[in-house]
């Protein structure tokens, strides 16, 4: 069982970028907006759909991480709770809920957008969306038949990762992205 873990790390460190090289021109628009989001107040929320909430743990035990020495970025998990009202057709109320408690929030949304929660991302402006078999604007689009879904949802979220902290510490200028 390590053999096949550490084989899948070494897949994962060194599989070619070659498939976000080819679709760099829509990735780094969405990135440099959803950035510029962060940096001037804005909140993500995220969410998945079902096959992809892995990645959501993922991420949220990784980004704000207390043993990093890096600052905390606005980055939270959308609450069970209120998914649940979502999926009860409750998404006005909902977003009337947010605005009361993020002066600027959006939605990171990954996954299939065959569910009331992909719909509700869809409804928020500035939404991050990584969607699965379905290319919309201002959306990153991967198809959830390729074998590599999972190592390429994790390099692109390294690489959001490492842009994010590199436009938090100045050392590029968004204006020069997008």
């Amino acid at each position: 069982m390590m053999h096949a873990l550490r084989k899948d790390a070494d897949k994962l460190n060194r599989m070619p970028l070659q498939w976000l090289e080819i679709m760099r021109i829509n990735w780094t628009p969405l990135v440099a907006r959803a950035i510029t989001f962060l940096l001037n107040g804005g909140t993500f929320l995220l969410c998945t759909d079902k096959k992809t909430a892995w990645l959501q743990h993922y991420i949220l035990s990784r980004l704000n991480a207390a043993d990093t020495n890096r600052p905390f970025v606005p980055i939270y998990a959308l609450d069970a709770s209120l998914i649940k009202l979502i999926e009860a057709k409750q998404g006005e109320s909902v977003k009337d809920l947010l605005d009361m408690s993020y002066p600027s929030y959006a939605l990171w949304y990954i996954g299939q957008s065959d569910n009331v929660v992909a719909q509700f991302s869809l409804e928020v402006s500035e939404s991050f969306l990584w969607m699965l078999d379905e290319s919309l604007e201002h959306s990153f689009t991967l198809h959830s038949d390729d074998y590599n879904l999972d190592f390429k949802l994790l390099q692109a979220y390294r690489i959001f990762e490492q842009a994010l902290f590199a436009g938090i510490f100045g050392e590029f200028s968004l204006e020069n992205m997008q």
